[in-house]
């Protein structure tokens, strides 16, 4: 299995460009480095449903740093529920760091948005 940008289907890449092109951010570099190996290694349509419930997060925020919104070492993959909860606040270290634990913990159990449901297999029930 690969991990490169350019082998996933096509169908995944347009789907990444069009969430990481909102931020001005290069959709290859960003699944490079923001996409957990955890995620990767389940294939590209784990990468897609992951990414289906995440949102970009910025570590300064766009409201207050517009010159930052499309840095890549301005932004990580979080639940939309601590994104929300923070507002326009500054990420901290430690919300960065259990943002990418979350991550790593989703690759594992599969729940990426922590409803107790198998994503996978939510279609399902």
């Amino acid at each position: 299995m690969s991990f490169n940008y350019g082998d996933l289907p096509q169908e995944q890449q347009q789907y990444l460009a069009s969430r990481f092109d909102n931020y001005g951010l290069d959709p290859e570099l960003a699944y490079n480095h923001l996409i957990p190996i955890d995620v990767k290694l389940q294939g590209a349509d784990f990468v897609e449903e992951f990414m289906r419930d995440k949102h970009i997060s910025h570590i300064y925020p766009q409201s207050s740093y517009p010159d930052l919104g499309d840095r890549l070492d301005n932004v990580f993959l979080e639940d939309p529920s601590a994104n929300l909860a923070r507002g326009a606040d500054i990420a901290s270290p430690d919300e960065i760091f259990n943002a990418q634990l979350d991550n790593s913990q989703d690759a594992w159990d599969m729940d990426f948005n922590d409803n107790g449901i198998l994503d996978q297999w939510e279609a399902f029930y």
